[in-house]
């Protein structure tokens, strides 16, 4: 398994080839993000997303996220944020919040299980930037998470715990516990799932 250690801060790009090609191989691994660390695998890869969902014995109706380089992006796998809103999220973003959206047929029928949305990130996060910026397609995500259920941030735990089923682990530091911000926006009016890290007045009536 390939463990990288990274400078959240001041990143050497150069480190995240190896990860960049495992990824593009179909592997399966955990990287930082704005929030928490998380599982991610690239999206055209049914074996990898059979993987993941295995990995934490997900039930398959159980959505997950994917994470976007941008907003066109974001428009490719998706049928694109309201007019109404596209101002307010663009504020939001890049930002740690997870919008759902209606999904466009390029999103894989494996991730949505007779679903018709996907949640989508653009993180802020430098080191998470950087693999997206490389990538033709999103990653597919979902949060590392202990036993309890609370969020697990410590990368060399999560290595150790792990590493039988992973091919690879990056290493940015420890993380708060601190989940995204969840919006609905694929019916008329925004409705907020989960109240995180990021601001939710601007989504309340």
């Amino acid at each position: 398994m390939l463990y990288v250690q990274i400078d959240p801060f001041n990143p050497d790009v150069w480190r995240l080839d190896p990860v960049l090609r495992s990824i593009q191989r179909g592997g399966l691994g955990v990287i930082p993000t704005d929030t928490v660390y998380a599982f991610v695998c690239d999206i055209g890869s049914k074996t990898a997303i059979e993987r993941l969902y295995a990995l934490k014995d997900l039930d398959p109706r159980k959505p997950l996220s994917i994470l976007c380089r941008d907003f066109q992006m974001v428009a490719t796998y998706t049928r694109g944020f309201p007019t109404s809103l596209y101002r307010t999220v663009r504020r939001c973003l890049p930002g740690p919040y997870t919008f759902i959206l209606p999904a466009s047929s390029l999103i894989p029928r494996l991730m949505l299980r007779k679903r018709r949305t996907v949640g989508v990130r653009i993180p802020k996060d430098t080191v998470c930037e950087a693999l997206l910026e490389d990538l033709e397609r999103p990653l597919l995500c979902t949060s590392v998470r202990m036993p309890d259920d609370s969020p697990w941030n410590n990368p060399a735990e999560i290595e150790d715990a792990y590493k039988s089923q992973l091919d690879f682990v990056v290493d940015a530091g420890e993380r708060l516990a601190d989940p995204s911000t969840v919006v609905d926006l694929s019916e008329d009016e925004p409705v907020v799932l989960r109240k995180g890290k990021g601001d939710v007045s601007m989504f309340e009536p």
